[in-house]
């Protein structure tokens, strides 16, 4: 049964998001291609930081489909798991720049939804394990660094 929510960050969205050490978390980043089909890309705590209660930014890779895809339609949505809800938000997006090797995105929430059922709980979303943690954390921690110094 899904659940229309404050369009705010929910709070156990961003408990996860503030765990710099949270390596498996990923969300599923939605965007609508060409032809308005659906487009899912994964994103891990690496890159998106939240600011404030209603915004993100966001770093994606700059010739990927999905940043074409935000670039050309200013939405998203992320989809998460978190505390047995499926989480839904949307977002507006306005473009700022690059960091590092990253395009990125200021969102800003318009629409949170929350799915549950009374009959099942949601144990996890999607995850995955770093072949090489050492390295990504590094590069991840770099990147929040500077997704939060943006003026």
């Amino acid at each position: 049964m899904s659940s229309l929510l404050e369009p705010v960050v929910p709070e156990g969205l961003r408990r996860e998001l503030a765990d710099d050490d949270n390596e498996g978390f990923t969300l599923a980043l939605l965007t609508v291609a060409d032809g308005g089909w659906p487009h899912q890309a994964l994103i891990s705590i690496g890159e998106v930081v939240v600011l404030d209660d209603a915004r993100l930014r966001l770093a994606t890779w700059p010739t990927s489909t999905t940043t074409r895809n935000m670039t050309a339609t200013g939405r998203c949505a992320l989809v998460a798991v978190v505390d047995g809800d499926v989480v839904t938000v949307r977002l507006t997006l306005t473009p700022r720049g690059k960091v590092a090797d990253l395009t990125t995105f200021d969102a800003h929430v318009v629409e949170v939804r929350s799915d549950t059922t009374p009959y099942a709980t949601v144990e996890t979303g999607i995850r995955f394990r770093l072949t090489d943690p050492a390295q990504a954390m590094a590069r991840w921690r770099s990147t929040r660094e500077a997704l939060r110094a943006m003026a």
